[in-house]
């Protein structure tokens, strides 16, 4: 399911009674703008110092659009109930719009039932016909999987009070690499390798083989998948499996006959995808990449002042920098290596242009088939993490493309942070509970 969330949000006179001080109208009409232009970085950054001069209507909404953000969907969802009652100020649009947001919310946090509850008054309102039919179709598909699990328990995580490791191979794969973590059920008995994938999200993949192979229970079907293309997959729970000495109960799985095209050819690919719905469970982790190892710590560390990732759509997002200027990168560990996008190039088109190769095809892979696009390679790129550089080598950007009436296409990110983000460097720490990510050594 993919919901694009647009909000043109109007501010009519009415919406600044008792806030005409220059300072209250001036806090107003920024957060306003980072809401218009969907700089939610920026608004997540400023509004603390900004509440108490924003009237009631935006103050809700800010809210609701940062703590969704921030990776906070219980508050988040609790600010989207608001919203019902400043509908005449902010619009019949923006709260329908908002209401579809809150589905990701109830996603992440396994509010499965109320979830479904919300899809359906969602489909009661959608229009009928054919504009809303793709739209239709993926709800119904969403609220099968909510209504399946919602009598279902939640994922939970069982691990010793203690400090815990798990191996991990790294994994020449393609162009790049993987990192491959074991999990195993029956007491050991069954094992199967899965990609550690931050940009898996909502649940685990695996094929039908292996499903069946690990005991995979199925509990819905027709679940629609988009990865670069269109699929439907079954929706099952795994009720036990270990990784390393942590047990993982009621994992949730998408299981598709194949992870990649029958026409892909990808050695030492797995048949098991670990995605972002235990990752985050297992909170801090920390990879030791010389050693290979997934460290878990009783203890956690002190996180960074400010978080350095956001949450959008399903998907977790990097704020890095190169040079002077800020990047944000789909982080996603199961890209076997970093590529920039051609909203990089338009942004440093001078410097791929005078540091970059010849113009060249390159193919990227995922569920459901394979893109290719026209890229030039630099040969380095050095990016910034608070403050810890991290040296890559052979980057590919993606060059501009155009739709069919002519309108040059330009990404949305600055590309995607992939395995080799993690491996470039000897440790590093991630926690997708408290939205970090730091390179330690």
């Amino acid at each position: 399911m993919r919901i694009i969330l647009t909000i043109l949000l109007v501010l009519f006179p009415t919406l600044w009674v008792g806030a005409q001080e220059q300072s209250a109208q001036n806090a107003n009409q920024r957060v306003a703008e980072f809401i218009n232009s969907s700089d939610l970085v920026a608004l997540s950054g400023e509004l603390p110092s900004l509440r108490g001069l924003v009237v009631k209507p935006l103050q809700a909404l800010a809210d609701a659009l940062v703590a969704y953000h921030e990776g906070r969907h219980e508050d988040s969802n609790k600010a989207i109930a608001e919203l019902s009652e400043y509908a005449p100020e902010l619009g019949s649009e923006v709260v329908f719009n908002m209401l579809q947001l809150s589905v990701y919310n109830y996603l992440m946090s396994e509010n499965y039932a109320e979830g479904a509850q919300i899809v359906d008054l969602i489909l009661q309102t959608l229009p009928e016909g054919d504009s809303t039919a793709e739209s239709r179709e993926s709800l119904e598909a969403t609220q099968r999987w909510m209504s399946a699990l919602a009598a279902k328990d939640k994922v939970a995580i069982l691990r010793p009070q203690t400090d815990v490791s798990v191996p991990f191979e790294i994994r020449e794969m393609g162009r790049g690499e993987h990192i491959i973590v074991r999990l195993s059920t029956n007491e050991g008995q069954v094992q199967q390798e899965a990609i550690f994938d931050t940009g898996c999200s909502f649940s685990n993949f695996i094929s039908t083989k292996a499903a069946e192979r690990m005991g995979v229970e199925i509990v819905a079907e027709d679940i629609i998948v988009r990865g670069f293309g269109k699929g439907y997959a079954r929706l099952g729970i795994l009720p036990e499996a270990k990784l390393g000495d942590v047990t993982i109960k009621n994992m949730t799985f998408l299981v598709v006959d194949k992870l990649v095209p029958d026409n892909v050819q990808v050695d030492g690919m797995c048949d098991m995808v670990l995605g972002t719905h235990v990752i985050r469970k297992l909170g801090e982790t920390r990879i030791e990449v010389q050693d290979k190892l997934l460290l878990l710590p009783q203890e956690q560390s002190v996180a960074p002042q400010r978080r350095n990732l956001f949450f959008n759509a399903g998907q977790y997002y990097l704020l890095c920098r190169d040079g002077e200027e800020q990047l944000t990168l789909h982080f996603d560990t199961g890209n076997v290596k970093t590529q920039l996008s051609s909203k990089y190039f338009t942004r440093f088109q001078s410097k791929v242009e005078a540091e970059g190769g010849e113009v060249e095809r390159s193919r990227s892979g995922g569920f459901g088939g394979v893109k290719w696009c026209d890229v030039r390679t630099l040969p380095k790129v050095k990016l910034e993490v608070e403050r810890e550089t991290i040296k890559l080598d052979s980057i590919a950007v993606n060059l501009p493309t155009n739709y069919e009436d002519g309108e040059l296409f330009v990404e949305e990110y600055d590309g995607s942070a992939g395995v080799d983000f993690i491996t470039s460097a000897q440790r590093v720490t991630l926690d997708l509970k408290r939205m970090f990510f730091r390179i330690d050594k």
